[in-house]
């Protein structure tokens, strides 16, 4: 074999493996050679620099994306993860959330969790901590019952509970009720005022978007009928953090609605240390800038596509 054969097998095997994951065994396979002899090239690809490494600390770098998002809201951290598709690209989202709320975490930090599969997600990727005392994971808003989806509230505290330990708290109560006196009813109950004040001293606000129209998880649950979604929207609804309905610069959009909310209020969320929005997709844009706008959230971890969105976005309604 020439060197620039060998060379030119070395590159193709060399791609195969780190670029395309393929298996070893996949390469033999393909190329009717050995897994050993593919084992050996790949070695050879690293020690002629066909191949090299380099470990990147997220904790350290900043592309210039991330720094322009930070910079154009004040934010504290923003992380973006690269593209990708389908279900892979709502576990690489919880992931990064996983990772940074782990370099957050303190002895008695109490966090507040919304709902959703984007903060399930996260759940699901957090790291074992056997280190930390006394956390308390709470819920920061009330659930759907009746809505045709898993919102996974009691999945996301008992992951919270079992990966950093301490005990978990949850809402078992509607996202809105039917009157603001029977929302002030519910809540002077001695169980769910313990509750209540925990969300509203946590020190740790773990949130994501809603988006509005008819795929709201609050209009699909009922709390929003379609005639009361067309004058919302008339009046600016982009979306909902923690059920409360918000226009495009993060203020709540409907008084009377947000009055029978049950969840911690957003001015409370916002004096929360940590503020941390974890959300992706076209249709949470939006609301997504309702949160950076309105100071609800301080750290942004999102997709690479919603990010260029957002720009976008805020590019077209401040030009």
């Amino acid at each position: 074999m020439t060197e620039y054969k060998k060379i030119e097998l070395l590159v193709k095997i060399a791609r195969l493996y780190y670029e395309n994951d393929f298996s070893q065994e996949m390469i033999a396979k393909k190329l009717g050679l050995s897994r050993p002899y593919i084992s050996k090239l790949l070695n050879e690809a690293k020690e002629q620099g066909i191949v090299r490494f380099q470990v990147i600390d997220p904790l350290s770098t900043e592309t210039p994306l991330e720094q322009k998002l930070r910079e154009r809201f004040r934010l504290e951290k923003v992380r973006i993860v690269p593209m990708s598709e389908g279900p892979a690209s709502l576990s690489r989202l919880g992931l990064e959330a996983a990772r940074f709320l782990d370099t957050i975490l303190q002895d008695g930090d109490v966090i507040g969790l919304s709902w959703g599969a984007t903060i399930h997600a996260c759940s699901q990727a957090l790291l074992q901590r056997n280190d930390l005392k006394d956390i308390i994971s709470v819920q920061l808003c009330g659930g759907l019952s009746t809505v045709n989806k898993n919102i996974y509230a009691t999945e996301i505290l008992n992951n919270f509970s079992v990966s950093l330990g301490g005990m978990s708290y949850s809402l078992p109560l509607p996202a809105v009720m039917d009157s603001k006196r029977m929302k002030d009813v519910v809540q002077k109950d001695h169980n769910i005022s313990k509750i209540m004040r925990y969300g509203c001293d946590s020190d740790i606000a773990l949130i994501t978007t809603g988006a509005f129209g008819q795929k709201s998880a609050l209009v699909q649950a009922g709390y929003i009928s379609h005639e009361e979604m067309k004058v919302l929207s008339d009046r600016g609804a982009v979306g909902d953090i923690c059920s409360h309905l918000i226009d495009i610069h993060g203020n709540i959009c409907d008084p009377d609605l947000d009055e029978r909310t049950i969840a911690v209020p957003l001015e409370e969320i916002k004096k929360k240390k940590y503020r941390v929005c974890v959300a992706q997709g076209l249709s949470k844009v939006d609301s997504m800038l309702g949160a950076l706008n309105g100071g609800i959230a301080n750290v942004l971890i999102t997709s690479e596509e919603t990010a260029d969105l957002i720009l976008r976005q805020d590019d077209y309604l401040n030009p």
